[in-house]
């Protein structure tokens, strides 16, 4: 196994609760050797995105000081429009080879916290997206109503012109939601391996 550089980003009212699939998946993949920033962001409840993408950036400078094996990055709900954000702005950096955005939400749906929000329909935003990571994946439930109610690929997949996957019955994947995505194993498998099967439990 080729050791990797791991940066988790969290989303809305998230305080890295016990249970959590992100918290897992932290725990499992520093136990098999990989170097995994998992931040608490600031100010989570009324988040700003410009106090999130200190934090970010920060992390992955750090990331970056330690060696140069392969960076992956997991972004989760508001978490991916946080990254989003961060490739438009040019902050990301030329290494990240795999992104994996968890239950994005739509942005148009993210007036509470305006600073988040960005138009995926400007080609800008695609091309930085694109350039961002050598490969991005969105993953989401089939039936994430709340907030991919156009659906993902409607959503995230069409304007940004990147692959999609559904998971059948998997909503926003929280575990508030639904205790079953605690543990994912499909995440930790696919940072191991970017052929394996998102939809393993």
């Amino acid at each position: 196994m080729n050791p990797k550089r791991v940066l988790i980003i969290h989303g809305w009212g998230n305080r890295r609760p016990l249970g959590h699939w992100h918290r897992h998946l932290a725990n499992n993949l520093r136990q098999q050797g990989h170097v995994v920033a998992y931040p608490q962001l600031p100010n989570t409840d009324f988040p700003d995105l410009t106090q999130w993408l200190e934090v970010v950036k920060t992390e992955l400078d750090m990331l970056g000081e330690i060696n140069n094996n392969e960076l992956v990055v997991v972004g989760h709900s508001l978490g991916c429009l946080t990254w989003i954000n961060l490739a438009l702005l040019g902050l990301a950096p030329k290494d990240v080879s795999r992104v994996l955005m968890a239950a994005p939400a739509d942005p148009t749906l993210c007036q509470e916290v305006p600073t988040f929000m960005v138009d995926l329909a400007d080609p800008k935003v695609k091309s930085a997206v694109q350039q961002a990571a050598k490969v991005t994946l969105f993953v989401s439930g089939d039936d994430d109503v709340e907030w991919t109610p156009r659906g993902l690929h409607e959503t995230f997949g069409k304007p940004l012109d990147l692959p999609c996957v559904t998971i059948p019955g998997a909503g926003h994947m929280t575990v508030e939601q639904s205790p079953a995505w605690g543990h994912w194993q499909g995440v930790i498998d696919w940072v191991n391996d970017p052929s394996a099967s998102l939809l393993k439990k």
